[in-house]
C-alpha cells in the first residue's frame, strides 16, 4: 500500500511541473481523414436513405389504422414493428421499449380516430350537399383533442423527431382524403356543379393530427435532448479518454530517464506501481468530469442556455463516471506500456481518441451512421460510456440500467491492464 500511495504522490509532481505537456499537437491525418468521411456521410445525406424501426400501436382498430401502417410500410423510410414476440404492441409497451432506448420512434393510434375522420368528412360532404340542395349525413361536434400520438427516445435529435413528424403528417393527411373522397363520390356523380363552399373546409375536416407526446408519464421529470444535454457529458467523456496524452507521455519519460527500470527492480513493486498511477489518474478524470458538470449546471445558464439536468438517481452516476475513468486510464497505461517512443504513443493515444470518440457517438448520433460503422461502435468504449450517462441523464432511468455499461468498461480496463502488466514484464526481463 506503501508504494500505491509513493507512486500517486509522485504522478501528483510529475503533473505539476508538465501542465503544458497535456496541449500537444497530433497527426494521423490519412486514418482521421477515413474515418470521419465514413462517419459524417450520413448526416450529409440527411435521412433520405436512411431505414428506422418504427413501433406502430393500433387502439382504433379501423380503416385509419390500416391506411397509416400501409403508407409507413411503402416508405423507404420505416420499418413497422407492430408486434413483438407474436404479440400486438399496446401504448404502455411501446413507451416502455422507447423508455428503455431499445426503439427510437413510436406513434399510436388513438381509440376512434376512424370515427373522428368519417365525422370530419360527413362535416365536409355536409356542407356541399347543402349548397347542392342534397340530404345531409350524421354528424357531430369534431374533437380538438384527437391526434396520433408520437414517442421518441429521450435521446432522439431533433433534426429526426422533425423528419418523422413531417412524414406521419403526411400519411395522416392522406388516409382522411381517401375518408373524404369515398363520402363525396356519390355527390360528384350525380351533379356537375362545381361552386365552392363557403366554410372553410381545412379547419372543418381536421379529422386527427399528429402530435408528438413524452414519455415522462413514466417518470417525474421532462427531459429533452439539447445541446447542453447532448455537449457536456459527451465532451467531458472524451476529455477525461484524453488523459492518455499525459499517462503514456509520463510511463515513456520514465523509461527514458531510467526510473521505471529502477522501480522495475525493486522486488514486488510492478503492480503496486502501476495501480498507484492507475488510481492517480482514475482521481483526477473523476475530478475533471464533475468541474465539466459544474459547468453545465452553473456556467452555462449565464450565456442563456439550459442547465443540466442530472437524471432522477445523480448519485447513480458516480460508478459510471468511475468506470468511465478507469477505463481511460487503463488505455493511457496501455498506450505507453506498447509503444516505445514518445511520438508513436502521442500519435498513436490522441488520434485513436478522436476517432473512437467519432464511432461511439461523441460526434454525430450512432443511429446515422452506416450499418457497417454501427456494428463498429460497440467496440468503442466512449459508445459504453455515452449511452451509460444518456441512461442517467436522458431516460431517467437508475442504476440498475448501467450495470451493463459499467461491466463492459471494467472488462475493456481489465483487459488492457493484463496486456500492460505482460509487456511491462517482458520488456524488463529483456533489460535485466
Amino acid at each position: 500500500m506503501k508504494k500505491i500511495f509513493a507512486t500517486i504522490i509522485k504522478e501528483w509532481t510529475l503533473l505539476r511541473r508538465d501542465v503544458a505537456g497535456l496541449a500537444l499537437l497530433l497527426l494521423m491525418p490519412a486514418l482521421l481523414i477515413i474515418v470521419m468521411a465514413l462517419v459524417q456521410d450520413a448526416p450529409f445525406r440527411d435521412y433520405q436513405e436512411i431505414r428506422f424501426d418504427l413501433l406502430f400501436a393500433d387502439n382504433d382498430k379501423g380503416s385509419v389504422a390500416t391506411e397509416i401502417k400501409n403508407g409507413l410500410r411503402q416508405s423507404p423510410n420505416f420499418r413497422v414493428i407492430d408486434s413483438i414476440d407474436g404479440q400486438l404492441l399496446s401504448e404502455e409497451k411501446l413507451k416502455t421499449l422507447l423508455h428503455d432506448g431499445k426503439y427510437r420512434v413510436g406513434i399510436v393510434i388513438p381509440k376512434g380516430a376512424t370515427a373522428e375522420i368519417a365525422n370530419s368528412a360527413n362535416l365536409v360532404a355536409n356542407n356541399i350537399a347543402e349548397k347542392l340542395g342534397m340530404g345531409v349525413l350524421p354528424t357531430r361536434s369534431s374533437r380538438d383533442s384527437m391526434y396520433v400520438r408520437m414517442y421518441f427516445d429521450p435521446v432522439t435529435k431533433p433534426t429526426f423527431r422533425m423528419s418523422v413528424s413531417f412524414a406521419l403528417d403526411k400519411y395522416v393527411t392522406y388516409s382522411c382524403s381517401e375518408v373524404l373522397v369515398q363520402r363525396l363520390s356519390r355527390i360528384s356523380r350525380t351533379t356537375g356543379d362545381t361552386a365552392a363552399p363557403s366554410a372553410d373546409f381545412k379547419k372543418i375536416f381536421q379529422g386527427i393530427g399528429v402530435k408528438e407526446q413524452q414519455l415522462d408519464g413514466m417518470s417525474y421529470h421532462k427531459t429533452e435532448i439539447n445541446s447542453v444535454q447532448h455537449n457536456v457529458p459527451a465532451w467531458a467523456i472524451f476529455g477525461m479518454f484524453f488523459i492518455v496524452v499525459t499517462i503514456a507521455g509520463s510511463m515513456i519519460k520514465e523509461r527514458e530517464e531510467g526510473s521505471a527500470l529502477r522501480i522495475a527492480l525493486i522486488p514486488n513493486s510492478l503492480r503496486p506501481v502501476a495501480a498507484g498511477k492507475i488510481l492517480f489518474y482514475v482521481i483526477v478524470c473523476t475530478v475533471q468530469f464533475i468541474l465539466m458538470l459544474g459547468i453545465g449546471l452553473w456556467v452555462l445558464p449565464l450565456f442563456g442556455l439550459s442547465h443540466l439536468y442530472l437524471g432522477s438517481q445523480p448519485v447513480a452516476l458516480l460508478p459510471m463516471v468511475i468506470a468511465i475513468a478507469l477505463a481511460a486510464t487503463s488505455y493511457g497505461y496501455f498506450v505507453g506500456s506498447i509503444f516505445k517512443t514518445a511520438n508513436q504513443a502521442l500519435s498513436f493515444g490522441a488520434i485513436s481518441i478522436v476517432i473512437l470518440s467519432a464511432l461511439g457517438g461523441i460526434w454525430v448520433p450512432v443511429d446515422i451512421l452506416p450499418p457497417l460503422m454501427q456494428k463498429i461502435a460497440v467496440l468503442s468504449p466512449l459508445h459504453w460510456a455515452l449511452d451509460g450517462i444518456n441512461q442517467l441523464l436522458l431516460r431517467n432511468l437508475g442504476i440498475g440500467s448501467i450495470w451493463l455499461h459499467v461491466a463492459v468498461l471494467l472488462a475493456f480496463s481489465l483487459l488492457l491492464w493484463l496486456i500492460s502488466t505482460y509487456k511491462n514484464r517482458r520488456r524488463i526481463q529483456s533489460v535485466s
